[in-house]
């Protein structure tokens, strides 16, 4: 029985519990504000299930320490050291922006603290949707992802808050942190903000063509099979389109001699709680085709072909592990 389904207590809506996890970690990161406590407080007395999730979830330090009295001290230990680094491991998911945010010096808003919950767009945990916009453009939102949208006139201005989107169609254009996009006629597009392994933005033309405008001011254009990645910094070279870079759209991750932390990390997205990849076995290469709708079935292929096993946690939280 998972810890949020006791027997004798109103279930809880995994997307409540997962906030719950995100507003924890801000609260207890020791670095938090006076105004991100205040709207922790505020989320916390939206909703009953709000108040539940958050009591349950505070008492999970001592229930997981009684749990490990029957351990070995070494298990236990390890354990407990596995759980801090997941509780860091789940901030980074849920607030990729927050920093960006406070370093420019503006107030904290409900937008960029929960972007998944305060945008016109937004996916869950393991969630895919499909918005369709004026002018023929469609949107593909992977999972937490959170992204603005306005039409004026005949264009439509988006903002990908967190995530990545997949875009087609014309007369659109998407800002994020780090610079602005605008497809050339009609074009076929993936752009991800923060995700593993990509620090900025990285925008992938998968058909047609598209101008990029830095946060600096300088401005590129990108044709077909091209990508790009930039932060508010510097822009990288510019190199071809990964091989199945939009293969998330059909529920998969596609892997060619990818490291493993990466592909732990790429499944760790798409599953509710965190998966955590043992340094000793990070840089096995992976290639192969997996779920990223069934992300534990994917973790026990895994486990099959290389020579490492899988520990779960509560159900919540997993190890991978050397075998």
């Amino acid at each position: 029985m998972s810890l949020f389904e006791p027997g004798n207590a109103q279930r809880l809506d995994q997307d409540v519990v997962e906030q719950a996890l995100q507003w924890m970690v801000i609260v207890q990161s020791g670095v938090s504000t006076e105004a991100e406590r205040q709207a922790c407080q505020h989320w916390r007395t939206q909703s009953p299930q709000h108040e539940m999730a958050w009591l349950r979830l505070t008492g999970l330090n001592a229930d997981f320490r009684d749990s490990t009295r029957m351990l070995p001290a070494a298990g236990a230990r390890t354990l407990l050291r596995s759980r801090n680094v997941t509780s860091r491991r789940t901030l980074l998911k849920g607030f990729a922006g927050l920093g960006v945010a406070l370093a420019t010096g503006y107030s904290v808003r409900e937008r960029i603290l929960l972007p998944e919950l305060f945008s016109d767009y937004r996916t869950a945990t393991g969630e895919r949707r499909q918005v369709s916009l004026a002018q023929n453009t469609d949107l593909t939102l992977d999972t937490h992802t959170a992204l603005d949208a306005r039409t004026t006139g005949s264009a439509t201005d988006l903002t990908l808050n967190l995530g990545r989107v997949l875009i087609t169609g014309a007369n659109i254009s998407l800002s994020t942190a780090y610079g602005r996009v605008q497809p050339t006629g009609y074009s076929r597009l993936v752009i991800s903000q923060n995700l593993p392994g990509v620090d900025g933005t990285r925008v992938q033309v998968l058909t047609g063509s598209a101008s990029i405008e830095l946060a600096w001011g300088d401005s590129f254009s990108l044709g077909a099979g091209q990508q790009v990645t930039f932060d508010s910094s510097a822009a990288g070279p510019r190199g071809q389109v990964m091989t199945g870079a939009d293969a998330w759209v059909n529920g998969l991750l596609i892997a060619e001699r990818m490291p493993l932390s990466q592909v732990i990390a790429q499944l760790n997205r798409y599953r509710p709680g965190v998966v955590r990849c043992d340094p000793a076995v990070a840089a096995l290469q992976v290639s192969g085709s997996f779920s990223i709708d069934r992300p534990d079935a994917s973790l026990d292929l895994l486990a099959r072909v290389l020579p490492i096993r899988v520990q779960r946690v509560f159900g919540y939280w997993a190890n991978v592990v050397a075998a």
